[in-house]
């Protein structure tokens, strides 16, 4: 399948994107105008992109965040006309928390361009979905409050009261996509796996939500595979009781269970095709920042392909996968309308899509249908090619998720080259890791806590300075300031992977979708 056939939107506004973006823009002004926002700026006498860049400034979230509040608490369209559809809480990229809306009018833009690809592919292939991840079933009083929500959330309640989602396709139906917020959902993932032989493809909200349901196998497929033989779910396992009989409804033949005891006790390996022979597609939001995280799910999923799903935030659903195996997107057209601010011009002006140069660097300026106007996503792009007028973006990096302790400036990218390096180096698999700022010594340091795949940890002062070592390679101003005494030598602390799963989710807001948090800011 070719993306370009899956997206036809792509081939519509291919050679007239700049209009259309432009178009997007009046529509927003227009509908908005009323707001007091809109009153404030003038929205009613702005006739083009131009004049919109001239009288409305380029904003951060702080220059929102007492309206967004304002418009949840009082219902008011201080912002947006559009009713909204929730407020979300972001999942967790800064250390800063956000509350953002998310509006009808957005909702319909996107319609089923996240889940597209895969009920293409899965209708192709005519084969189960196995989805990882779980969406949070009581959403009333949490769509009204953003207290859990967070965007796929949203974005899935959406397509579900829209039935646009084709529960048919999915292995355990409707039952297993919304759950409560605290359950032992991973249990009933794997049952589902364990019974269903048709998998056509793996699919989840975050790459790193199918590593931990791997992990989650390696430890507990055989008190599963005892409880299915047994037919009994034990009280303990967290699960309303309706899903106990869900799953303990599901027909299996004791040829499968056998199966899978057989190739689990082998050994993950490549497990996914030891037990769904016809397996096609790996499926997550995943980025070159998360590359390391890749490599130890690629233990258990071999060659299989991987669709990165889709280039999207709380703001905004921005882009989806130019191709299978690839980091770039396609900026979608419908979504926003999108300014670019060059990466070497931070409090600079933007350029329009038709200035933006390949291989240059850009911050993503939105103006949403869900009331953001000019903001600043300090998220930083890299163009990689063009289809027509539309962009091919690569995410880089966010511009306030970094650690800085005197001036060196040390980003997601950097960090995980660097550990994808010291992994190559030391011949071992690193199964996660993260970075944080440590005050404790005199200068700060950096420490670092890594889990591997597999394999015996070296010796800790090893493997601390040729992570040292890597990371001076990588950033000519950390070499220096140490060398100028301003930074400590690093600290790297290897620890086995429940110690670092604890460590991890401990700064995890939300739920079933676990976003990988290589910088831990405390």
């Amino acid at each position: 399948m070719e993306t370009i056939d899956i997206f036809p939107e792509f081939s519509t506004y291919r050679n007239s994107f700049m209009l259309y973006n432009e178009k997007i823009l009046l529509e927003i002004l227009k509908d908005n105008a009323s707001t007091e926002f809109g009153i404030k700026h003038g929205f009613s006498n702005i006739g083009s992109a131009e004049e919109y860049r001239l009288k409305v400034p380029i904003a951060a979230y702080t220059d929102f965040e007492n309206q967004i509040r304002r418009m949840r608490d009082v219902n008011s369209g201080t912002l947006c006309s559009y009713p909204i559809f929730s407020f979300l809480k972001t999942s967790g990229s800064t250390d800063i928390e956000k509350l953002i809306p998310i509006s009808q009018r957005a909702l319909q833009s996107y319609g089923n361009v996240m889940d597209r690809y895969l009920q293409e592919f899965s209708a192709n292939a005519k084969g189960k979905r196995l989805w990882i991840s779980f969406q949070l079933g009581d959403t009333g009083e949490k769509r009204d409050s953003g207290s859990a929500l967070i965007f796929t959330d949203a974005y899935y309640h959406y397509l579900c009261e829209h039935n646009a989602i084709p529960f048919e396709q999915l292995s355990g139906g409707a039952d297993f996509f919304f759950f409560p917020e605290i359950c032992d959902f991973r249990y009933a993932k794997l049952w589902l796996a364990f019974a269903c032989e048709d998998i056509c493809s793996l699919e989840s909200v975050y790459l790193y939500d199918l590593l931990i349901f791997f992990k989650y196998m390696e430890d507990h497929y055989s008190e599963v595979l005892d409880h299915m033989e047994n037919h009994a779910i034990p009280e303990e396992i967290r699960l309303p009781r309706h899903l106990k009989e869900k799953l303990l409804a599901i027909d299996i033949k004791p040829d499968r269970l056998k199966h899978v005891r057989r190739e689990c006790s082998k050994g993950f390996g490549d497990i996914s095709r030891r037990l769904w022979k016809d397996v096609g597609l790996v499926s997550g939001i995943g980025s070159k920042a998360f590359k390391v995280g890749e490599i130890s799910l690629k233990k258990y999923t071999g060659d299989i392909p991987v669709w990165h799903y889709i280039y999207a935030a709380s703001e905004c659903l921005i882009g989806v996968p130019a191709d299978l195996n690839t980091y770039d997107y396609i900026l979608y057209p419908g979504s926003a309308y999108y300014e670019f601010r060059p990466e070497d011009a931070p409090d600079g002006e933007t350029v329009d899509v038709l200035s933006l140069k390949k291989g240059m660097k850009y911050e993503l300026i939105l103006t949403t249908f869900s009331g953001l106007y000019r903001y600043a996503m300090e998220d930083i792009v890299e163009v990689r090619g063009f289809y027509g007028e539309l962009p091919v973006i690569r995410f880089c990096y966010r511009k306030n998720l970094s650690l800085n302790i005197a001036g060196e400036k040390m980003d997601m990218l950097t960090l995980d080259s660097a550990v994808g390096k010291w992994s190559e180096k030391s011949k071992l698999s690193v199964w996660q890791y993260f970075f944080y700022e440590d005050h404790s010594v005199t200068p700060s340091r950096y420490s670092a806590v890594l889990a591997l795949s597999s394999g015996e940890p070296p010796s800790s002062l090893d493997s601390s300075k040729l992570m040292d070592s890597l990371l001076e390679e990588m950033n000519s101003d950390y070499k220096d300031l140490k060398n100028l005494g301003s930074i400590s030598k690093l600290n790297l602390k290897i620890v086995d992977r429940e110690s670092f799963l604890s460590l991890r989710e401990s700064h995890v807001k939300s739920g079933g979708q676990l976003k990988p948090k290589h910088i831990v800011k405390d």
